[in-house]
């Protein structure tokens, strides 16, 4: 093992502002004007070292979050300054490797256990040459270490909220990295379980990097083995035991660092810090250990009561600074960016850990691949769980099955009533099968986009292999929810057509669904707000449903036509139906001109007859849904890149 070497974390000249009106935008396309700006953060500098435990103290809107999301670079936007690494300068990439963000509010797959999530997490977060075994051991190390072993198998939905904010802990400590910002990690918690939280982060900065004792690991091998997860993300029942303690990450036996943003911790929270960092509209009051702090307000005027919350007082002498006008008020509100920078006790080394840089730089992630095949696993464990929900979505799905069969049942053979009501009732399934399948998803994007935004900008995985494992794990749905919707109608409606038509039709219908659902997507990844999508789609469903050639002659519209999947959809199921019709009745009686063949419908519909026609259209439908997923996806990557993560 190597020799324990302090590494140090240095901010300098944070600066960071948002535009004045960035609250009035919808979010959809930014305009060039220049822009008022309201700063966040002005001019702040500061350091940590491993071992330390620090609190940022200050009242609302003082800047807190943004100054942890700032320094360990999980911010976007107007930010400047240098983040510097015993010396060294270290970019976003960097810093995301050597650090973990745990979250104010959790984000995670709620139909996971704890060891599943945290298991299948290690595929993504630990070295792509981690074996196996190393990852069922350091799965069970974290649980141990945050007092999660007995939850192991409970849904993250059914824990607690203290047990839910330790799991969201233990993923961060996957990586085991030096440096950990925590936002805010006792709220919405008691203050037992608050207590109990900020103790295991003083546990962490107390102890070596390297993984639990060799004794305690041998504890694990005798362990009740985990329920039956073969149907998970290759979830193993059984934990085998280890004679050697698992291969640290990144080989180096560093102490851990915490930095935490912290509203109103109790006295017997905040003697487990060992700094404190005081905010104030986005600058220092004072940063140094805990102990100092009080020296620094008697140094300035302030008297400390007996029997007294420290953080209390100070949060209070910092608010009485805006109305009062004492003295000491005054010297804390105008002199304590001079006087309040307590660094001899954060002495900075120079020294540059050239060779912890280079084994962050070198770290190789899971193929693409993979991560796509890992992704497609979750999203189907997901649905497997959320079967009440598939089941109930289907079933409302079939009722307009049942409703369109009741309505198309007098179809009785081909003849010259029966034509416009086969061809009204192709256009009905068209835009059936398409809008169900767009609507279905229309809030997806607004729903998923803080997992996203979390797990892709901290690198988890690429955000082109989930977007790619989301449309894979949309396509059997689309598939079976159009044979089983068309297949219940065309066993109830006279086609007389036969079932090679059935399954041609049903491939069609398949298909659409396939291109509505890409549809659906882009519409939900318009807006980052769920109501703006729905409503954004209603003069795209009109244009779109005028260019099927339904309501209007589609030689009108001999460019437009092309835009819709509606016209490809119906054209190419028409064309599967009525092609190769060769008779048509038509009684003496009639009042209107006769079709006699299907090539004459299809022309009276201005729809082509050539040979290629359901290759074109099929090929034109899956077309549209590639631009419609290259559209989303852009935008879906705009969001993504211009926002945080935190």
């Amino acid at each position: 093992m190597e020799t324990n070497t302090d590494l140090c974390l240095e901010w300098k000249n944070i600066n960071f502002s948002v535009p004045a009106n960035e609250g009035n935008n919808f979010k959809f396309w930014h305009s060039c004007q220049q822009q008022k700006e309201i700063n966040i953060l002005h001019n702040v500098s500061g350091s940590m070292k491993t071992g330390d435990l620090v609190a940022i103290l200050g009242g609302s809107g003082a800047g807190k979050t943004t100054l942890l999301a700032a320094i360990s670079q999980r911010l976007r936007g107007s930010l400047t300054g240098d983040i510097v690494l015993n010396g060294v300068a270290i970019d976003r990439k960097e810093m995301t490797r050597l650090s973990s963000f745990l979250p104010q509010f959790e984000i995670s797959v709620r139909t996971f256990t704890a060891f599943e999530h945290l298991y299948f997490m290690s595929h993504f977060k630990m070295h792509r040459k981690t074996t196996k075994a190393q990852k069922l051991q350091r799965v069970n190390d974290l649980l141990r270490t945050v007092g999660l072993s007995g939850s192991a198998n409970v849904r993250i939905q059914n824990l607690s909220g203290g047990e839910r904010k330790r799991l969201s802990l233990a993923e961060e400590l996957i990586t085991n990295p030096p440096f950990l910002f925590c936002d805010e990690p006792t709220t919405g918690l008691d203050s037992f379980s608050a207590l109990s939280v900020v103790k295991t982060l003083r546990q962490l900065c107390k102890r070596p990097r390297q993984g639990s004792s060799s004794s305690t690991r041998s504890s694990s091998s005798n362990s009740n083995p985990q329920e039956d997860l073969s149907s998970s993300i290759e979830m193993e029942v059984v934990y085998p035991s280890y004679d050697n303690a698992t291969e640290d990450l990144l080989g180096e036996s560093y102490q851990k660092s915490v930095i935490c943003s912290i509203h109103q911790p109790t006295s017997d929270i905040y003697e487990l810090f060992t700094h404190v960092i005081l905010m104030d509209d986005g600058r220092i009051i004072y940063q140094g250990t805990t102990d100092d702090a009080l020296k620094f307000f008697k140094k300035i005027g302030f008297n400390f009561p007996q029997n007294c919350n420290p953080a209390d007082f100070y949060l209070k002498a910092i608010s009485d600074s805006h109305s009062s006008n004492n003295g000491a008020a005054v010297k804390l509100r105008f002199d304590s960016e001079v006087d309040g920078l307590y660094e001899g006790s954060w002495l900075l080394q120079k020294t540059c850990s050239k060779q912890y840089l280079h084994r962050i730089n070198n770290f190789k992630k899971i193929s693409w691949f993979y991560q796509v095949y890992l992704l497609l696993l979750r999203y189907g464990t997901e649905e497997k769980r959320n079967m009440k929900g598939v089941i109930t979505s289907l079933a409302f799905y079939m009722i307009t099955s049942v409703t369109l069969s009741v309505m198309y049942s007098g179809v009785i053979g081909l003849n010259q009533l029966s034509v416009q009501d086969i061809t009204g009732s192709i256009f009905i399934f068209t835009t059936e099968v398409i809008f169900t399948a767009s609507y279905g998803v229309m809030f997806y994007f607004p729903s998923s986009l803080p997992i996203i935004r979390r797990e892709v900008g901290e690198g988890t995985y690429s955000l082109s292999a989930f977007y790619t494992a989301t449309i894979f794990a949309m396509i059997p749905a689309a598939f079976y929810k159009s044979y089983l919707f068309f297949g219940l109608i065309y066993l109830s409606v006279q086609y007389t057509r036969g079932w090679t038509t059935f399954l041609m039709m049903g491939f069609v219908l398949s298909l659409a669904s396939i291109a509505g659902t890409a549809y659906g997507i882009f519409i939900s990844s318009l807006f980052e707000k769920d109501k703006l999508s729905s409503e954004m789609a209603a003069p795209f469903d009109l244009l779109f449903l005028i260019f099927g050639g339904a309501y209007y002659n589609v030689d009108s519209l001999p460019v437009f036509k092309y835009l819709s999947v509606f016209f490809y959809s119906n054209e190419a199921l028409m064309y599967d139906y009525w092609i190769d019709v060769d008779g048509i009745e038509c009684p003496k009686n009639m009042n209107h001109p006769c079709v006699r063949t299907g090539i004459e419908v299809l022309k009276q519909n201005s729809f082509r007859t050539e040979d290629f026609t359901i290759l074109f259209d099929c090929s034109a439908i899956l077309v549209l849904a590639g631009v419609f997923h290259l559209m989303a996806f852009c935008l879906i990557r705009k969001y993504v890149n211009r926002t945080g993560y935190y």
